[in-house]
């Protein structure tokens, strides 16, 4: 079994199940303190447990919290300050896909609060205490489904003949967007970010829609091309661990190696867009 690292805690999001958990699982393995986050607190519960028994040695934590909702990401924060005096790796990991246009109860169209807005809180109330870190990191679950993504800001509270995978390509181009954002704000800091696509996994994510169709159209999908859950976590777990990458920022990856995103992607006016418009939805001001 690797040595433990007392020292190194990461939080992962989404990580009751599919990628999420696999990842913490090998993270366990490797020793590393563990935060886990999940929306469904039975499901979480389990998984936790199952960690706790295959690395008995590593600390494992979890909190529960719908990551779509502002509130509860804040009231998530509090509890973690108040566990927690340092995050050494931040795991942006948690997503979802939905068959329909629905708004949250604060006002967004869910896929974008979800798989986006998610990330940009959650980053923010933890900040603080990934800048205690001497060397912190920040990986962000993407998806190669953003190359063909656009960024319409109207369609994130207005109905615009919304469609399940023209709103998942763009909340997955945000997540890039965000990204390069994000590392060049940060300029000199010693906090790296990085997104990245784990393949397409066999994960269910694209059944929990609630349209029929859509759901079989993920099954199917499921059966060409996919790759287990161990090999859609292993960029995500080279990201947060290898030391080849300790001073690497605003990179995209892929099979643990950099990768050319979307020329949209590269677009400094969008990001800037999409962070201010992120910025006054939250009523908060991020760096």
């Amino acid at each position: 079994m690797a040595a433990i690292n007392d020292e190194k805690k990461i939080i992962i999001s989404g990580a009751s199940d599919g990628i999420g958990l696999e990842t913490a699982k090998q993270l366990a393995l490797k020793g590393f303190e563990i935060i886990m986050i999940g929306k469904n607190a039975e499901k979480l519960s389990s998984a936790c447990e199952r960690l706790k028994k295959l690395a008995p040695a590593t600390k494992i934590h979890s909190f529960t919290a719908d990551l779509s909702l502002q509130a509860d990401i804040k009231r998530l924060s509090t509890e973690i300050h108040n566990r927690f005096s340092k995050i050494d790796v931040l795991i942006n990991n948690a997503g979802a896909a939905f068959s329909k246009f629905e708004l949250t109860s604060e006002g967004l169209e869910k896929t974008i609060a979800t798989n986006h807005f998610n990330y940009f809180r959650l980053t923010f109330y933890l900040l603080d205490l990934l800048k205690r870190s001497r060397a912190a990191r920040i990986v962000n679950v993407a998806s190669n489904s953003h190359y063909p993504g656009k960024i319409d800001l109207e369609s994130f509270t207005k109905n615009k003949n919304y469609f399940i995978l023209r709103a998942y390509e763009q909340s997955k181009l945000a997540n890039v967007l965000f990204t390069y954002e994000l590392a060049r704000r940060l300029g000199r800091s010693t906090i790296t970010v990085n997104a990245l696509h784990p393949g397409r996994v066999k994960t269910n994510m694209g059944n929990k829609a609630k349209n029929q169709i859509h759901s079989l159209g993920w099954t199917i999908a499921k059966m060409w091309g996919s790759v287990s859950v161990e090999e859609g976590a292993k960029t995500s777990v080279y990201l947060a661990t290898s030391e080849e990458v300790k001073e690497t920022t605003a990179e995209y990856f892929a099979d643990c190696k950099p990768k050319k995103s979307s020329a949209l992607s590269y677009d400094k006016e969008l990001a800037r867009e999409l962070w201010e418009y992120s910025e006054q939805f939250s009523n908060i001001k991020f760096l």
